[in-house]
C-alpha cells in the first residue's frame, strides 16, 4: 500500500515512478470492492480522463478492472472537464464516477479523482473505506474489447449534456447579446473548443491559444495562476480584448485577465463573483471558503448579513456544505468555485461564462467593475510561495510547532488571531493574514499571504518563507 494514499483531491503519483499501471490496477479493485460492498455497483461508475501522458490508458485500464468485477462503466469517448464526470455521475444516476487527471500538477504527474452520486468530490469517509480495501483482493479485470461485447464498457458522449446544463444556469438573454472580444487559454488542457459552444449564439468573438494537444503542457504547469499567464496577458493587451480567461489542466479552476492585461487574483474573481450572484441574480443563503481565501468575501458577506464558513482546503469541504444546504457559492484560493444550484463541484467553464454575463449586464470593462468592488470592500494583494520539500510534510507536526510558538507580530503588525484549519493562519489587526500550509498532494510548504498594502504584503510573505525554511518537520 506504500505510495497510494488519497489527498485534498484523490490520488496523484509520478508517472511510470509512483502512477504505474500496476498500482492502478491495485486502486481499480479497491474501488471495485468498495462499491461492491456498499451494494451500488451495478448502477454503474462514469470513468474520465484529461490530455496528460497516458491517461486514456489509464481510464480504459481502470474500466477493464472494473468491468472484470461486473460493474457497468461509461467510458467517455474523448477527454473532458472534471465537472462532466461530477454531472455525469448525478443526472445519469451512478454509483460515481473516477476522472484520471492531476489537475494544475506538473506533466509528470497523473492521479484518480473519485466523484459521488452527490455529483461532487468523494470525502475523505470514502477514499479511507477505499485505501482499506487495497490488496484485500485478487485483481480481477477484462478486455475493453470483452467489456464492449458484454456491454458492461460503453464509451459514451460525457459532454453534451454537461453544456447544456452550463448553459441553463445563464441568463439567456443576456448572453445572446455579449458582444466581448475574449482570448482564451486552454493550457493546452480539455477546455479547448468548449468556451467556443457555450457562446456560440453569442456576438462574442473568441481567440484560442495553447489549444492543441500537447500532455507536457509546454513546459509550464497547467496552472491558471500570475506566473502561467503570461502569454494570455501579453495577447490580450495587444489584441484589444475585452477579457482573457484561462483554465487548468481538467478546466474546473479558472484565471483572469482584465481588459488592460492586468491578472486578477482568485480572491478578487472570488469576491467578483459572488457580489454579482448576490446584486444582480439575486441569490441568497451562505458562502463557504477555504482558509486560504481572504477577506473581501468575509466583508461582502457582512455587508449583506450573509453567513460565511471557513474550510480547509480542497473543494470536498466546500462541497459538503452546500450538500447540507447551507451555502450558494464557494471557492478556494487556487480559482476554483461552485453554484449549488448547477454542481456541489468546481466549475471553470461556467465561471468563465459569468464573467462573460456580468461583463455584459453591467456595460463596463472588468477594470471598471474591480475599482467599484474594491471602492466599496478594500483592495486586495496576494502572493503565494511554493517551497519544495524531500518528502511529505506532517501536517499536526508542523501546526504544533507554529501554534505553541506564534509571534506576537508578523511583517510588523499585531497578531490577533491564530486559526489552525488547515495549517496555521496567522490572522493580523489590519485584516492582513499569513498561512504556512503544507500541500495535500505534492511535497511542499506553501506560504500564502494577502494584505491591502503591497509593501506589507511583501514583508509578510518575506517572514512566512523564513518561518517555512527553519521548520524541522
Amino acid at each position: 500500500m506504500e505510495g497510494i494514499k488519497f489527498g485534498t483531491d484523490g490520488w496523484r503519483g509520478i508517472i511510470a515512478k509512483d502512477f504505474t499501471f500496476f498500482n492502478i490496477d491495485r486502486v481499480a479493485q479497491a474501488i471495485a470492492d468498495y462499491y461492491r460492498a456498499q451494494g451500488t455497483g451495478e448502477k454503474g461508475l462514469a470513468v474520465g480522463y484529461d490530455n496528460r501522458f497516458l491517461s486514456f490508458e489509464f481510464a480504459r485500464e481502470v474500466s477493464e478492472v472494473l468491468a472484470g468485477n461486473g460493474i457497468p462503466v461509461r467510458l467517455s469517448s474523448r477527454s473532458l472537464p472534471t465537472q462532466c464526470i461530477s454531472f455525469a455521475a448525478k443526472h445519469k444516476d451512478l454509483a460515481g464516477g473516477i476522472m484520471i487527471t492531476a489537475s494544475h500538477n506538473p506533466p509528470e504527474f497523473n492521479g484518480i479523482k473519485i466523484k459521488c452520486p452527490f455529483g461532487g468530490s468523494a470525502p475523505a469517509q470514502v477514499t479511507d473505506e477505499i485505501e482499506s480495501f487495497l490488496d484485500k483482493s485478487r485483481i480481477r479485470k477484462i478486455s475493453l474489447e470483452e467489456g464492449e461485447r458484454k456491454g458492461l464498457i460503453r464509451k459514451e458522449d460525457l459532454v453534451g449534456e454537461y453544456l447544456e446544463k452550463v448553459g441553463s444556469f445563464l441568463d439567456e438573454d443576456v448572453i445572446k447579446r455579449a458582444h466581448l472580444k475574449i482570448i482564451y487559454d486552454p493550457m493546452f488542457g480539455v477546455g479547448t473548443g468548449l468556451i467556443e459552444r457555450l457562446l456560440a449564439f453569442s456576438k462574442c468573438r473568441i481567440t484560442e491559444i495553447h489549444s492543441t494537444y500537447n500532455p507536457g503542457f509546454g513546459g509550464i504547469n497547467p496552472e491558471p495562476i500570475e506566473e502561467n499567464l503570461l502569454s494570455l496577458k501579453e495577447k490580450v493587451g495587444r489584441e484589444s480584448a475585452d477579457l482573457g480567461i484561462a483554465t487548468d489542466g481538467d478546466a474546473d479552476r479558472v484565471g483572469v485577465v482584465d481588459e488592460t492585461g492586468t491578472y486578477l487574483n482568485p480572491h478578487q474573481v472570488f469576491s467578483l463573483l459572488l457580489l454579482y450572484l448576490i446584486e444582480e441574480k439575486g441569490k441568497k443563503g451562505g458562502v463557504a471558503k477555504t482558509v486560504s481565501l481572504g477577506f473581501q468575501p468575509e466583508r461582502i458577506a457582512e455587508e449583506f448579513g450573509l453567513p460565511l464558513q471557513e474550510t480547509p482546503v480542497g473543494f470536498k469541504h466546500i462541497c459538503e456544505k452546500m450538500l447540507k444546504g447551507q451555502v450558494f457559492f464557494g471557492g478556494e484560493e487556487s480559482g476554483g468555485y461552485g453554484y449549488r444550484d448547477h454542481l456541489p463541484e468546481r466549475d471553470g467553464l461556467l465561471s468563465s461564462l459569468l464573467l462573460v454575463e456580468m461583463l455584459t449586464r453591467k456595460e463596463k470593462p472588468l477594470s471598471v467593475i474591480l475599482k467599484e468592488m474594491e471602492d466599496r470592500f478594500g483592495r486586495s494583494f496576494f502572493k503565494r510561495v511554493d517551497l519544495k520539500r524531500e518528502g511529505l510534510i506532517d501536517k499536526e507536526k508542523m501546526v504544533e510547532e507554529f501554534s505553541s510558538c506564534s509571534p506576537s507580530l508578523v511583517g510588523g503588525i499585531a497578531v490577533k488571531e491564530v486559526k489552525t484549519i488547515d495549517g496555521v493562519k496567522f490572522v493580523m489587526e489590519d485584516g492582513s493574514w499569513l498561512l504556512l500550509r503544507p500541500s495535500g498532494t505534492e511535497p511542499k510548504m506553501r506560504v500564502y499571504a494577502e494584505s491591502s498594502d503591497k509593501q506589507k504584503l511583501a514583508r509578510i510573505i518575506e517572514e512566512g518563507l523564513a518561518m517555512a525554511r527553519k521548520t524541522n518537520v
